[in-house]
């Protein structure tokens, strides 16, 4: 028997799916100021942050210290439309973009820019098509993540996998060199 998969309609409905890995391998993230704040164990300045929205193209912050990530979370009118990840090593980004399923084939938006997502597209991005889309996709990501990419472009059909990939292995879950940011419907 084939399990259907709900569709993401929402961007809150996507992050609370998100928050329980149902997406895959991804930035380790907390949902709520507190969970943040206990997770820094006063380590302050160790790592780089971005605040993220739950509300779509709302406005988002990266690069940040935790201090100021705990800030800018206070200063939010509405503190619930906004979660916090652990800044992804964008140095080491390999390919990032948007990827679906069209009527050509597959469709891939995307950029090499070692830069956050949407700075990397509306700097410089490319768009292509069915085997030119596949080929590129196996060549930059591991198996793995070339794997898992598909099932969820097969178990989410008619919408779009966000993803980064790296250089490295990065993420939530070990042997992986991409991770997926968002999968919303179209």
């Amino acid at each position: 028997m084939c399990r259907e998969f709900k569709p993401v309609l929402t961007k809150r409905d996507f992050t609370e799916r998100y928050a329980a890995g149902e997406f895959g391998n991804h930035s380790p993230t907390w949902h709520t100021l507190n969970d943040f704040m206990l997770s820094l164990d006063g380590k302050w300045d160790e790592k780089l942050y971005h605040l993220r929205n739950r509300v779509a193209g709302g406005e988002t912050y990266y690069n940040i210290a935790g201090l100021e990530a705990e800030f800018l979370w206070k200063k939010q009118s509405n503190q619930t439309d906004f979660y916090v990840s652990e800044m992804a090593p964008t140095e080491k980004t390999i390919i990032q973009g948007e990827l679906m399923r069209s009527t050509n084939g597959l469709y891939l938006h995307y950029s090499m820019e070692p830069r956050p997502m949407r700075e990397a597209l509306s700097l410089r991005s490319y768009h292509i098509y069915g085997i030119m889309a596949d080929s590129i996709l196996r060549h930059y990501m591991d198996p793995q993540s070339y794997e898992w990419t598909m099932e969820l472009l097969n178990r989410y059909p008619d919408h779009v996998v966000e993803f980064s990939t790296y250089s490295i292995e990065w993420g939530t879950v070990p042997g992986y060199n991409t991770v997926w940011w968002e999968v919303r419907k179209y």
